[in-house]
């Protein structure tokens, strides 16, 4: 079989599984423009040239590698969603004749297709709303707007070298699934039913203390400068902590509200509980994302607040006059001759002298 062939089978493939392709090509299109966006930023020339840039691009850059990681995690877990759909078509393509070799193929082709989709639709999106970005950020902080148009190919590397990374991680996963398992064991596990998951205390645990740890760090930040040291510990730590709740805590849960026996059979929740004890096991990945996503935005839109309205009271506290000048080795004597040297230069710019401190 020639590689039209393959590619062909790849191209009809993803059209017959369009229902769940499409919601996963737009989520992989999200993840690339929200990546190259703060990537973008974390780099901009213009943004880097205002008043605190440099300390929000820092901030910035480290949301790049925390959505870069949200970025894997959402794709992987995702992914296994849609081939666990998929095990009895490979199934019976193993049965019907096709070597485990060539479904492997027919994958990296689908897996190539839809990535390359993903990152270039992502990086024509992200390229058309990043200006958009940088000028909103720059009418908060009150900046200049410059006229030009920035594409880094900085920026434009680095996504694409981080999301073939992911994917090709993500294709490799599936190849050996293939490979591990019979065709007997695909189409058993395309009609088995979910297991009830087991009570993950370990798991719980350590989510409590990465958690706890986490938010006592946020606590102990007093200004946003202190903020930028320990952004990226906390950051991991809430992620830590937010993924096992969710994958371990939720079920001891659900679990200890089966146990309660008047609450259990009653009308619906019979029903409710039993389901969701079953569902979680594949759906605490999805929520724990959802929560971090909503995190990492509050967090972005809460630190660039803070820094944006911290300016004038930082300016203010350091500096608490418009114009200081600084004359070292004189006596008490000259200072009236250098009062009056700055009285002439001030009245040669028109500027009048009020609340005058020496010291």
């Amino acid at each position: 079989m020639g590689n039209k062939f393959y590619l062909k089978m790849a191209i009809r493939n993803i059209k017959k599984n369009a229902k769940t392709y499409g919601p996963y090509m737009i989520a992989s299109v999200c993840t690339v423009v929200m990546f190259y966006i703060i990537q973008f930023l974390s780099i901009s020339e213009t943004l880097g040239k205002m008043n605190d840039g440099v300390s929000i691009q820092y901030v910035l850059t480290l949301g790049v590698g925390v959505v870069g990681l949200f970025a894997g995690i959402f794709l992987f877990y995702t992914n296994s969603f849609l081939i666990k759909r998929r095990q009895k078509e490979f199934g019976l393509f193993n049965i019907l004749g096709m070597d485990k070799k060539h479904i492997a193929k027919v994958l990296s082709i689908e897996t190539f297709v839809i990535g390359m989709a993903s990152i270039v639709g992502g990086l024509i999106v992200g390229i058309a709303f990043s200006k958009m970005m940088l000028l909103i950020l720059l009418k908060i902080f009150d900046f200049e707007v410059p006229s030009g148009f920035e594409i880094p190919m900085q920026s434009i590397s680095l996504t694409c070298l981080v999301f073939i990374g992911i994917y090709s991680t993500i294709l490799i996963w599936n190849i050996v699934q293939i490979y591990r398992a019979n065709p007997m064991e695909l189409l058993q596990k395309a009609r088995a039913g979910e297991k009830e998951p087991r009570s993950r205390w370990l798991l719980t645990l350590i989510g409590i203390m990465s958690l706890s740890s986490g938010y006592v760090t946020a606590l102990q930040i007093e200004s946003p400068v202190s903020a930028i040291d320990t952004f990226l510990l906390a950051v991991i730590l809430v992620m830590i902590g937010t993924y096992a709740l969710f994958i371990g805590g939720s079920i001891i849960v659900l679990k200890a509200l089966k146990k309660n026996k008047r609450l259990y059979y009653r009308n619906p929740n019979f029903i409710t509980l039993s389901g969701m004890i079953y569902r979680m096991k594949q759906n605490a990945v999805g929520l724990a994302n959802i929560c971090i996503l909503t995190t990492a935005v509050l967090i972005m839109l809460s630190a660039t607040s803070s820094i944006a309205v911290g300016v004038d009271g930082i300016i203010k506290s350091q500096y608490d006059r418009e114009m200081m000048t600084v004359v070292e080795q004189i006596t008490k004597e000259q200072i009236p001759l250098v009062e009056e040297v700055i009285q002439k230069v001030c009245d040669q710019l028109g500027i009048e002298m009020s609340n005058i401190y020496t010291q």
